[in-house]
């Protein structure tokens, strides 16, 4: 009877899984990738610190090394507080525990100065205007405040930290961003290169190979509890921009096995069929597998998921979560069924029109990279490669009718025919027929009717002002802003690549307005207004540095170096920044006291 029993409860639970109502939890990292999960990734400490908010930003805890190894340190919990769940302890408790086995965020970082910097790099002493030439320049030295490397001494005991370990030194974004991460490094690429940094640029590169060696992908960033997400690929894009300005072909032929590497992962991991009018059609989507809270976001997450209509399925709403957050747009409106809520976050029933462009030109670099070493059987395969893939990406996301393309969305299967930065970057990374000289033309005409260039900061995320997502309106970013401009430029259609310039000169004007006035340069920008100002919105306070921005720009500056000039009512006005203000005080500034001489500076150029 016992057997039949166990028999019958066997089947019922088997069903009860086929149906989709219960999953096994899939954390962020576990046995298999590290070796303190138990820590950094789930586990009673983690949920104690969370729950009796021991600190405002969630990532500061998992950010912590431990003092001893993480067995003895989650035996020593155990001998004070038992399975005592975190409600039932005493905060102070918590608090003088992780005191005595915790050390500071942040401290296996060691601060360094890149071996091939120089105060004045001979490509910035292009640029004709002096006072953005001297601008560039206090953005070059900004590398050697963000540059760091990683205490060789951790290899000893790297079960305590949950960095994960590269060799090299690497220049981090800022702020709270206090490891490497992935898609930013492409822009910081960018600047390093602009500044002659190219030794520099390959130790990024290689740690991001390490990654993969090791993982199988690039990791979100440099910590544990990333192992279980990506972010848009652009490894194969900075081992070609490093290319371009070093013509180093024994680089590539180190990094193409690595790149072939990481190109697998994401199609056997990222990878989705659509059917469309009959044929289908494979493309691909961001979709982590972990559905558990984020560790470096774990209260927002579960105070978010306590918000759920009874009956939400809470772990794909962590799947969603952390699948935006490895879009890298964590979070925007383009996710959610409703274009309001967090709760109704759908990000696996949408395939990025992004990611898939970005995809498409990693397959015309690995074609070209291929071709650079004489391997041309392997370079005739990604050319056809892309070819396919080329028709692929117009028909799923091209909209004919508005000229632009779009997310698909797998639920309603339709576009999603709101307004999103995303949908330039089919235009950045040339995945179209660049013959088609009105291509350009008609994503810039579809922008101009959406009014997303009506602002005097730069082009912002959305349109979309229901929510207070920080890949939102107002909020401005440079690698948006910056692709853009670079798909405008390097169309075939002459008028387009002037509209890529004018783009250019708001946004690297509005950067440097905010620069001269707090001293800093932000992650984002609020783009409305008369005078611009450092974003906000999200999950945490804008955060300084910041390593994208000033890659973003640098790499603009040289672009049109004889071409930007700042306006004459500025100038004499934009001396040496004389403060440097903390987030909380530069976000409440109120811009209406700037002095008369700039407020007549910025009015002169907004008008003409």
């Amino acid at each position: 009877m016992l057997t039949r029993w166990c028999f019958l409860v066997s089947i019922a639970l088997l069903c009860f899984i086929l149906n989709g109502s219960f999953q096994v939890e899939i954390h962020v990292c576990d046995s298999t990738n590290s070796n303190n999960s138990f820590i950094y990734c789930n586990g009673p400490i983690l949920d104690a610190v969370n729950y009796h908010a021991l600190y405002n930003d969630s990532k500061e805890f998992v950010d912590m090394p431990m003092k001893q190894d993480p067995l003895e340190v989650y035996n020593a919990w155990l001998a004070k507080f038992g399975n005592s769940s975190a409600s039932s302890l005493n905060k102070t408790d918590v608090q003088a525990f992780v005191n005595q086995y915790f050390s500071a965020a942040g401290t296996e970082l060691v601060a360094c100065t890149p071996d091939d910097w120089q105060e004045k790099p001979p490509k910035l002493a292009t640029i004709l205007d002096p006072q953005l030439r001297e601008w560039a320049y206090k953005l070059n030295a900004i590398w050697k405040t963000l540059c760091r490397k990683i205490d060789p001494t951790i290899v000893q005991h790297n079960s305590r930290y949950s960095l994960l370990y590269v060799p090299h030194h690497f220049i981090v974004p800022g702020g709270r961003f206090r490891e490497f991460y992935y898609w930013d490094a492409y822009w910081i690429i960018k600047g390093l290169i602009a500044c002659e940094m190219y030794n520099t640029t390959k130790s990024m590169i290689r740690n991001l190979a390490t990654m993969v060696d090791q993982h199988g992908f690039v990791p979100n960033g440099g910590r544990v509890y990333y192992l279980q997400r990506s972010q848009p690929p652009l490894l194969s894009a900075m081992v070609y921009e490093l290319y371009e300005a070093t013509n180093d072909k024994d680089f590539i032929a180190e990094l193409l096995p690595t790149l072939l590497k990481e190109s697998n992962f994401w199609n056997q991991k990222r990878t989705v069929n659509v059917t469309l009018n009959g044929k289908e059609y494979e493309v691909y989507q961001y979709k982590t597998p972990s559905n558990v809270p984020r560790p470096e976001s774990y209260r927002v997450d579960t105070q978010n998921s306590a918000k759920l209509a009874n009956g939400a399925d809470k772990q794909q709403f962590y799947q969603d979560l952390a699948s935006a957050a490895e879009s890298g747009w964590d979070f925007s409106t383009r996710w959610f069924s409703d274009y309001k809520s967090l709760t109704n976050i759908e990000t696996t029933k949408v395939l990025p029109v992004d990611l898939n462009g970005l995809i498409c030109w990693n397959m015309d670099i690995m074609e070209y990279l291929y071709e650079q070493v004489g391997d041309t059987t392997n370079s005739q395969i990604f050319r056809n490669k892309r070819a396919v893939f080329r028709d692929t990406v117009q028909n799923v996301f091209y909209n004919k009718t508005d000229g632009t393309w779009y997310d698909y969305n797998l639920r309603s299967q339709s576009h999603n025919p709101r307004f999103y930065t995303s949908t330039a970057v089919p235009l950045f990374t040339n995945c179209y027929n660049t013959l088609n000289t009105g291509k350009s033309q008609k994503v810039f005409d579809y922008m101009d009717k959406m009014g997303v260039f009506n602002y005097p900061g730069g082009i912002p995320s959305s349109m979309s002002q229901e929510s207070s997502e920080q890949w939102d309106f107002p909020n401005g970013w440079s690698p948006n802003n910056h692709m853009i401009i670079e798909g405008l430029r390097k169309s075939a259609n002459p008028e387009m690549q002037d509209k890529g310039f004018l783009i250019a000169s708001k946004w690297v004007m509005g950067n440097f307005r905010v620069f001269y006035e707090t001293g800093h340069m932000w992650e984002k920008y609020n783009v409305i207004g008369s005078y611009p100002a450092p974003g906000s919105g999200g999950e945490y306070d804008v955060q300084d540095g910041f390593g994208w921005t000033n890659g973003a720009i640098l790499d603009l500056l040289l672009t049109y170096s004889d071409r930007l000039f700042v306006p004459e009512n500025l100038v004499n006005v934009t001396t040496t920044p004389t403060k440097s203000p903390s987030v909380e005080t530069t976000t409440k500034v109120s811009y209406l006291l700037n002095s008369w001489i700039v407020f007549l500076g910025v009015l002169f150029y907004e008008l003409f």
